[in-house]
């Protein structure tokens, strides 16, 4: 039985190694230090030891901040965490988070050759044009500023994006942008800064700054009574951390079925399509709004147009007519629909991957892969159930990480006939 699973698991393995992947941004809140840790921990132009991100800049120097620090350094006291010579933070998850001025001069007047550092990677894979995509990262401003702008933004490009003093046209426009009716000031808490978007041009880098210059953003003075660990650092600057960058690609919604009929004795259906992240849901039935679900459990008396609307990056309109017969046999609904996320986190919501395989379907056996094609999760049907129930656990009982997970799914229809389905399930802690 394992080996017949474990069979199918790898005949897709390329698509999970590709799709699985949610977060298209590698080493996303910056733990991977390739073993680095130092006083004085800085992105250069020259080379990173924060794996994976960059800078293209002939300036800039963007800094890293690592709880690892705390054991090896002696005064002062530059990249420690929480208290360093930009401000008092703790990382947002993990141990790290990067540091960078997005408005620094020396003369405030002197706003159109303003020194900006933006820091940058490369997607894991490139993104697909036309689709719908959802960014989001944590920012907080660091302690010692003394100036607060209203510019910090998500740019994806096709290719890397150079920052240079004095360069900027300032006609570039972030995919996902703070605010800009706003000043950031928040020294306090991780803000998060997030938005959706279509790719236009295959985009395969990432890059978090400004992109403005003084004369073509806000920016206000503000008090700083904070003491730096370096004292002579400057203050007339807008320095920011930043944690935990993600992007998603938002698949598109698919209904399996756009033309049902249904009789008086039928039973229920279920419509629709399983829940995706960071979507919108409207349901209408002959005009009328009558559910904000991605499906819906229905039975109507008469002749009834479904549609659903999804709101993602657009709107995505799609119909399904239910003829309502007495002239027919019940029509069963055989083909499951299946949830692809849950968040067993216990907050009593969505905390159990469920859901049923529908009337007169009885279940088989499934099991559940991780990324290395390890069986980790597996049940045999001996009471004739049709639900399919999983916490997020082994069968031994220990939780498993958040995650991608493939499942394998075989179940028998009333007719004696087996099925077998198979997909991916995400896990979200």
């Amino acid at each position: 039985m394992l080996a017949r699973f474990a069979y199918y698991y790898f005949l897709l393995f390329i698509a999970f190694t590709l799709k699985g992947q949610i977060n298209l941004v590698p080493n996303p809140s910056f733990e991977d230090t390739v073993g680095y840790c130092q006083n004085q921990m800085i992105i250069s132009p020259l080379g990173s030891k924060v794996k994976e991100w960059q800078v293209f800049s002939d300036f800039s120097t963007p800094d890293y901040f690592n709880i690892c620090v705390n054991t090896v350094a002696s005064p002062p006291y530059i990249c420690t965490v929480p208290y360093n010579f930009r401000g008092f933070q703790n990382p947002r998850t993990g141990n790290g988070y990067l540091g960078s001025y997005l408005y620094g001069v020396s003369n405030p007047n002197d706003s159109a050759f303003v020194e900006t550092e933006c820091v940058a990677v490369k997607l894991r894979i490139p993104l697909t044009k036309s689709n719908c995509y959802y960014g989001e990262f944590y920012i907080s401003l660091g302690n010692n500023s003394e100036i607060a702008t209203n510019q910090i933004g998500m740019l994806l490009t096709k290719d890397p994006y150079y920052t240079t003093i004095g360069s900027f046209t300032n006609t570039i426009q972030p995919q996902i942008q703070w605010d800009t009716t706003q000043f950031f000031t928040d020294t306090l808490n991780w803000v998060k800064i997030s938005g959706k978007f279509i790719s236009t041009d295959n985009e395969v880098y990432l890059t978090i700054g400004s992109f403005r210059d003084g004369l073509h953003l806000n920016k206000k003075f503000i008090s700083s009574n904070f003491v730096s660990t370096v004292p002579s650092v400057a203050k007339n600057n807008f320095y920011i951390y930043i944690d935990d960058v993600a992007l998603y690609e938002l698949p598109s919604p698919q209904i399996q079925n756009t033309a049902i009929t249904i009789c008086p004795h039928s039973d229920s259906l279920v419509l629709g399509d399983t829940a995706r992240v960071h979507s919108r849901y409207q349901w209408y039935a002959n005009g009328l709004a009558i559910d904000t679900t991605s499906f819906i459990k229905v039975k109507p008396n008469q002749t009834t147009t479904y549609v659903l609307q999804t709101t993602q990056c657009a709107v995505t309109t799609q119909s399904i007519v239910v003829t309502y017969s007495s002239n027919c046999e019940p029509v069963l609904v055989v083909e499951p629909v299946i949830p692809n996320v849950f968040t067993p986190n216990a907050d009593s919501i969505n905390d159990v991957w469920r859901f049923s395989l529908g009337k007169g379907n009885t279940l088989n056996d499934i099991a559940i892969f991780n990324r290395w094609g390890n069986v980790i999760y597996q049940i045999e049907n001996t009471l004739a159930q049709n639900m399919v129930w999983w916490d997020g656990r082994t069968n031994s009982g220990e939780e498993t990480s958040s995650g991608v997970y493939y499942y394998v799914l075989r179940y028998t229809d009333v007719n004696g006939e087996e099925h077998r389905k198979n997909g991916y399930v995400t896990l979200m802690r």
